[in-house]
């Protein structure tokens, strides 16, 4: 891009738009990174797309950290009696409570 106000810029002018330019670019991608899901987005940094990589693959096995135990913990809280329930009986809303019972002492027999 060529700046009206000085059409032949020196190579120090040159390498200094350049190197603005790539800092811009590289700040959007690690933005972008930050943005993903299945991490954790303020552990995404550096100054160089490798750096952003590598930070990002750490943010990602933290994550994964986190989220398996968060669910070991919700598992652990779940009452081992607690009885499933996909398994009802359809229409079973319609029955009569002696019906239910019935059906209950049949399936625990």
């Amino acid at each position: 891009m060529v700046d009206p106000e000085n059409p032949n810029p020196t190579p120090e002018e040159r390498a200094a738009a350049a190197e603005a330019l790539a800092a811009g670019t590289v700040a959007r991608y690690r933005e972008l990174v930050a943005a993903s899901p299945g991490l954790v987005p303020g552990m995404v940094q550096g100054a160089t797309v490798e750096e952003i990589d590598a930070s990002a693959e750490a943010a990602r096995r933290t994550y994964a950290d986190i989220s398996r135990s968060v669910a070991a913990r919700f598992e652990a809280e779940v009452p081992p009696g607690n009885p499933a329930r996909s398994g009802s009986v359809p229409g079973i809303d319609t029955l009569p409570p002696e019906a239910k019972i019935a059906l209950g002492l049949q399936k625990a027999g």
